[in-house]
């Protein structure tokens, strides 16, 4: 699923003021388990799972990336110029431990990350 969003702040921006900013949760380290809920400064969240892209076309400046599998909350800040299409991924992993519980239970803790492409 990829999606295309403007959001709030890029709807009032000219056109040559707009950045893009893409998130995805395609690593192949990922767990592809349980969703990840990720959210662009105070826009709507999206839930991704394995496989997802979503692109928000946003105002230059400074924004906030947030992210949260239910149990890890993490956020990352960034500024964004005119023009530039920045990338994030988003990624599940499980420990040596979690791995155990994943393989056995089908449940496990998994950590979550942002890594900026």
């Amino acid at each position: 699923m990829t999606v295309l969003e403007a959001g709030p702040t890029a709807q009032a921006a000219h056109p040559e003021r707009v950045a893009r900013v893409t998130v995805s949760r395609t690593d192949p380290g990922d767990v592809q388990q349980r969703q990840i809920y990720a959210r662009l400064d105070d826009g709507p969240s999206h839930t991704l799972i394995f496989g997802d892209t979503v692109t928000f076309e946003v105002a230059a400046g400074e924004h906030v990336l947030r992210a949260n599998n239910t149990l890890f909350w993490k956020r990352e800040t960034f500024s964004a110029a005119a023009g530039e299409h920045l990338q994030f991924e988003v990624v599940n992993r499980a420990g040596l431990l979690g791995l155990g519980f994943l393989a056995l239970l089908g449940v496990a803790p998994l950590t979550l990350s942002i890594e900026r492409r």
